[in-house]
């Protein structure tokens, strides 16, 4: 099993909800960013503000224009009415005189507050007017009225009783047109009211659109950075990292775990923030309206939290294994469409679309556990809305038939419970896409965290060092697992300019030793000297910028031929590319493709021949001119003519450069100046092929094996 490969584990979430030092690390990439962060944060407040005014505006409509509920209290002189507001100031009255009354209206449900004995006395007198209506002081409104009881307030309004109104509408006395006349005033503040709530509508859409592109601004490029930095972390990585982690799950975190990330910071964290602010404007703004009537409906929330947390504690474990599940998937699909000519060429289709079949099958029934408990929870989360409601229809019909609420309180309590659970459903959802983030982050940062290689240390030349090309090996082990040494105890020389060859069974060490002369692997003992100098005190950069080497295995990318021999390096000119190209014999083969040097490569080289490959490798290594010239078994395989191109061209590389070929076709190799045989990690022969041949050892029955 792959996890049971030292160094590979299998992927995991073990990060908590919300991870204090992992958002520190992602905020970092938003600071570059911030003023685009603070105009959306700034937005959704404003955004949030308007969620609360709305019912509140409509509050106000109803009960001050739409339904009567105002009282109005007459005097005769203006220091009885200061004396009434001394003794009710809890009251808010509202004064009014005209000639020589004096006159104070206040909300119906506030007469509770005004002594029963004087409500009695009040009314005895008939000062005392319940349930009055505000109409505008016109000559044709006291007109129709000048049969009624009414009071004029000041020069701009009149007051008179809804009931009276109602009962001159049923009598007939007066019809629609003319009770719409006597309306006019609240009319045209309804009116108002409806322009100011498109306005809101209208500042909202705003509001909304300049908070949707600000915090998509940064988290955009804040996540454009991110991957960037991972991309470039991961190409510094050791090879023996990418030994270790299957290449899946490294595409994984560059798109998938960025993409969580980009889908927090613009839909879920700071949109969190809005829904915090809105459920706590919320609750205040219900208790200063009726604290008593509030606390009734709050009564829901206790069970609401408990069934938030039971659901937060199940969803973890489940999300937590439907990411193993994702990481699964990922991994074999790279490893299945990477290998695909194998499946095919080996009959394997059926058998990995059964193994691919389990992987996914173990994926839906992970996720059919996750939609299950949202199929529970959300039904559960609407009823304990409808709970609430059912409380406010049962105390606040009450309330507002025993006068202690007005109706506009009444509706605002509704729209405000709808607003209220509306949050609550959308947390759960940004509950997950927090822990995805959170998970996605945990994962990115991880391997941020992972120790490169170190390619740009004090001992980098700003121009860059040109070595000569003296390779020396003193006491070299060098082990990939553990103790598990595939080098032992290696040394050997090679001087500026000598050819040497290395040959041996496979898995005796040759192409070890090329890695570590490239610094591609960690050796655990012994020294490798490269120019007089210790490998670990020479730049990676300035090590590979002198070492080219050729494999059997050549991977070209998507590009262009060109693209492949310069790999973007602008210093090569095209006359450059073309001359190299005709040194290597490559020239012939690219002349006759259709767009010469800008054909297009296919992912891999995968529509050129294995001989077209190397040459287009040869034409790269001799383009950067490297002082050392490495070639790892690139002439296997391959016909006898463009065999012969390749003998070719590797004899010109070879020219004046330290080189070093790996070969088990010995025909190849008998012309260089010195052959070091191994065996089992260790150097067991050193010589020219003649002496070689002469020992009768290792090399001898390598040699008898290929000509006998």
């Amino acid at each position: 099993m792959l996890n049971q490969i030292p160094g590979f584990s299998e992927d995991d979430i073990k990060t908590k909800v919300y991870d204090r030092q992992m958002m520190k690390k992602l905020i970092k990439y938003l600071k570059s960013y911030k003023f685009y962060v603070f105009i959306s944060f700034l937005m959704l407040i404003l955004i949030a503000a308007i969620e609360l005014a709305v019912p509140a505006v409509t509050k106000i409509a109803v009960d001050e224009h739409i339904v009567a509920n105002k009282d109005l209290i007459a005097f005769d002189t203006k220091i009885a009415q200061e004396n009434f507001q001394t003794r009710y100031k809890k009251v808010k009255f509202k004064e009014y005189a005209y000639k020589d009354k004096f006159y104070l209206l206040f909300p119906d449900h506030k007469l509770s507050l005004i002594a029963k004995k004087e409500i009695s006395q009040l009314k005895q007198q008939k000062r005392l007017l319940s349930k009055v209506t505000l109409l505008k002081n016109k000559a044709s409104t006291l007109e129709l009225l000048k049969d009624l009881n009414v009071k004029t307030l000041s020069k701009d309004f009149t007051a008179v009783r809804a009931e009276e109104l109602l009962r001159l509408k049923k009598e007939g006395i007066l019809n629609k047109g003319q009770l719409r006349k006597l309306q006019t005033y609240n009319i045209h503040r309804l009116r108002v009211f409806g322009l100011i709530l498109f306005l809101i509508i209208a500042a909202q859409f705003a509001f909304y659109y300049l908070q949707i592109f600000t915090i998509n601004y940064a988290s955009q490029h804040a996540m454009y950075d991110l991957r960037r930095d991972v991309f470039a972390h991961v190409s510094r990585m050791p090879l023996s990292f990418f030994d270790k982690n299957p290449i899946g799950r490294l595409v994984t975190r560059i798109t998938n775990d960025v993409r969580t990330l980009d889908e927090m910071l613009s839909n879920g964290l700071i949109q969190l923030i809005q829904e915090f602010f809105v459920l706590g404007g919320i609750i205040i703004i219900m208790l200063v309206f009726n604290w008593k009537l509030a606390l009734i409906v709050f009564t829901v929330i206790p069970v609401v939290y408990l069934l938030f947390h039971i659901f937060i504690k199940k969803t973890r474990v489940i999300y937590r294994e439907v990411r193993k599940k994702v990481a699964k998937i990922n991994s074999a699909l790279s490893e299945n469409i990477s290998g695909v000519k194998i499946i095919q060429l080996f009959n394997q289709y059926k058998r990995k679309k059964a193994e691919f079949a389990e992987i996914n099958k173990e994926y839906y029934l992970q996720s059919m556990s996750q939609m299950r408990l949202f199929a529970f929870f959300r039904p559960l989360i609407n009823s304990m809305r409808r709970v609430a409601v059912a409380l406010l229809l049962w105390f606040g019909g009450g309330l507002i038939l025993d006068n202690v609420i007005t109706l506009g309180v009444f509706i605002a309590f509704i729209s405000y419970l709808d607003r209220f659970f509306e949050p609550i459903n959308r947390l759960s959802e940004k509950f997950n896409i927090l822990q995805a983030a959170m998970a996605g982050t945990e994962r990115v940062f991880d391997l941020m965290d992972k120790k490169p290689e170190d390619y740009r240390n004090k001992y980098h030349s700003k121009n860059g060092n040109t070595f000569k090309g003296e390779i020396e090996f003193k006491n070299v082990w060098l082990a990939y697992i553990n103790d598990d040494y595939v080098l032992k105890d290696v040394s050997f020389k090679i001087k500026p300019g000598e050819k040497v060859a290395m040959v041996g069974h496979t898995g005796a060490g040759k192409t070890s030793i090329i890695s570590l002369i490239a610094g591609l692997y960690p050796f655990q003992k012994g020294n490798i000297i490269i120019d007089g100098k210790d490998q670990k005190e020479l730049s990676l950069e300035d090590i590979r910028k002198n070492i080219g080497i050729v494999q059997q295995d050549v991977f070209l990318f998507s590009s262009t031929i060109k693209d492949n021999i310069v790999l973007n390096n602008k210093d090569i000119s095209d006359e450059d590319i073309e001359r190299v190209a005709k040194y290597v014999n490559v020239d012939r083969f690219i002349d006759s493709l259709p767009h010469k040097y800008m054909e297009p490569v296919m992912e891999r080289g995968s529509t050129f021949s294995v001989g077209q490959r190397q040459l287009i490798a040869f034409a790269r290594v001799l383009a950067y001119n490297p002082a050392i010239f490495a070639l790892d078994e690139a002439t296997s395989n391959i016909d006898t003519e463009t065999e012969a191109l390749i003998q070719d061209a590797l004899k010109k590389l070879m020219e004046n450069r330290t080189s070093i070929i790996i070969a088990h076709r010995l025909s190849t190799i008998q012309h260089v100046d010195r052959i070091i045989v191994l065996h089992k990690g260790r150097i067991v022969e050193e010589g020219n092929h003649q002496e070689l041949l002469a020992k009768e050892g290792l090399y001898y029955d390598l040699y008898r094996l290929q000509y006998t």
